[in-house]
């Protein structure tokens, strides 16, 4: 299953060329195309877990979840500019809370960093959470080494909530923001 919303006006690398989000199944051609975005942005792997991406990131993207949740709550996109997969985001609906949708990962390909792609992508990103009636909250973690992560998430109005959890995988603790979903 696929589907598009496009983001007109969006410029892309080399020329103006639409932005659209596409929700992935997790087939094999959409794990192998996750997997090269992720792969082309070791220098997110490296900041949070000091390693570049491992070989199985890419299935990891799209079978990990939280406790209780299952994989109706599970949804991984990718970014395409063009015909090209320059992203991918991973949400989950309904954690930590019934009303709240969590973006466990928001990554661009090293290559479309720095372009303003990020803030649209995770406009994109927010507005499918918007279809979701009961969430009211968009929730991301970030780890605290990441700062420019933090940075952008802060940016685009997400605010600490003071929660701090800590995972071994991780460089250094993660950072929970929220933001109340706009519609």
């Amino acid at each position: 299953m696929s589907a598009s919303a496009p983001a007109a006006g969006a410029a892309a690398r080399g020329g103006a060329s639409p932005l659209a989000l596409r929700l992935l199944a997790g087939g094999p051609a959409d794990v192998a195309a996750i997997q090269s975005v992720l792969a082309s942005a070791p220098g997110y792997f490296e900041a949070i877990q000091g390693v570049p991406p491992g070989p199985t990131e890419g299935v990891s993207l799209f079978t990990d979840l939280p406790p209780g949740r299952s994989y109706a709550d599970k949804f991984v996109y990718g970014l395409c500019a063009g015909d090209a997969l320059v992203g991918c985001a991973d949400v989950v609906r309904g954690w930590n809370a019934p009303d709240k949708a969590v973006i466990g990962l928001l990554l661009l390909a090293e290559t479309w960093q720095g372009r303003g792609l990020g803030r649209a992508f995770a406009a994109l990103v927010e507005q499918a959470i918007g279809g979701w009636r009961e969430i009211a909250t968009v929730r991301v973690g970030v780890v605290a080494a990441n700062t420019r992560a933090l940075g952008f998430w802060r940016r685009l109005g997400y605010r600490e909530t003071g929660e701090r959890k800590h995972n071994p995988a991780f460089a250094a603790e993660i950072v929970v923001l929220e933001k109340p979903l706009r519609r």
